[in-house]
């Protein structure tokens, strides 16, 4: 059980209430540790996409954060990130807050001695909400308390769909604010770069606002309480806490997760003990890595001597003097090669 704090968002006293809890973004991570694939399936969720997104962070890591064993050490967001993620939530606020009667809070922040939620917006739903659910069935009501998560977005990025960190997260702080929806507020910046990011964020304010009317597109999904979802939730946050208080420290990383993953794992974990670097004769990947780079440039080399003689014959394919190799180029300028069958 959450209950509303008197807390606001960026001072001092909740940096350190955040210090000591498990914060909404972070329990996307213990879910996808304790979660079985029969458990996300339930909920409607594809269990091997799940735990094939990238972590945040691990479970690991917050079971030291709990114990407070002077092992976790948060690994800050970068600034191009954070600060730009920051400034532009105030004109997601203001599309949000478009056609409304009641004008809607931002910064709440719910909390017991484990948990907190930091909600980005609330409010009471009107008539500019009433459309059919994106996620879930029926359409949304009048008059219901619902949360809002602010995302930023690379263009590339959502082309992938959303991430199910985000709707975690979400759900999360249905759970914590007692609301009864949630809305996923997606922004995308058209010509998303470093430069226009850092622009942006060293605008004033109201100019910031005129500037995104026609440079950023902002999405509202909205999504139904999923129960189920709700429920799995709770169940993971409580073997979490089990581990904690039974000393029972969770793996640094999933062992049937991608190579991928569980690397970025490792790498996070590094964080919190910078004085661990392993001994290791790394000397036959030097040469190794030495041998491979020599040998690609001359393959390059080579290429470009092939690129030559198709301009210059207006050929694309290709075979060896003694018939043992073919290789042809494909639509997307690849050159590929084979060998012969015997």
């Amino acid at each position: 059980m959450l209950n509303k704090t008197t807390l606001k968002q960026g001072t001092l006293e909740w940096e350190k209430a955040r210090e000591t809890r498990i914060g909404g973004s972070e329990v996307f991570d213990i879910v996808r540790y304790y979660a079985t694939d029969d458990e996300l399936q339930n909920c409607g969720i594809n269990a091997e996409d799940f735990k094939s997104e990238k972590p945040y962070t691990t479970a690991w890591a917050l079971y030291h954060k709990l114990r407070k064993d002077g092992i976790y050490q948060k690994e800050d967001l970068e600034p191009e990130f954070a600060e730009y993620g920051h400034a532009v939530e105030p004109y997601g606020l203001y599309v949000l807050n478009t056609g409304r009667t009641r004008k809607l809070k931002s910064g709440e922040v719910y909390a017991n001695d484990r948990l907190i939620a930091s909600l980005d917006i609330s409010g009471i739903s009107e008539e500019v909400d009433v459309r059919p659910f994106n996620y879930g069935a029926g359409f949304v009501p009048k008059g219901k308390k619902f949360v809002c998560e602010q995302k930023s977005m690379m263009p590339k990025m959502i082309k992938n769909g959303l991430p199910y960190k985000y709707i975690i997260q979400a759900q999360y702080q249905l759970i914590a604010s007692k609301a009864d929806f949630y809305i996923l507020q997606i922004m995308v910046l058209e010509e998303d770069t470093v430069f226009l990011r850092g622009k942006i964020t060293q605008m004033p304010k109201k100019k910031r606002c005129e500037y995104l009317k026609d440079k950023m597109s902002v999405n509202m999904i909205y999504f139904a309480n999923n129960p189920h979802l709700a429920a799995l939730i709770d169940t993971c946050l409580k073997r979490f806490f089990y581990d904690v208080d039974h000393l029972k420290e969770p793996k640094a990383f999933i062992s049937t997760d991608t190579p991928k993953n569980i690397i970025e794992s490792i790498r996070i974990n590094t964080c919190y003990n910078k004085a661990l670097t392993l001994t290791y004769d790394l000397s036959e990947y030097a040469r190794l890595k030495a041998e491979a780079d020599e040998a690609e440039q001359k393959r390059k080399f080579e290429l470009q001597k092939i690129i030559g003689q198709a301009k210059e014959y207006n050929a694309s394919r290709f075979k060896s003097e003694d018939g043992k190799y073919t290789g042809s180029f494909t639509a997307a300028g690849a050159f590929l090669l084979k060998e012969r069958e015997i």
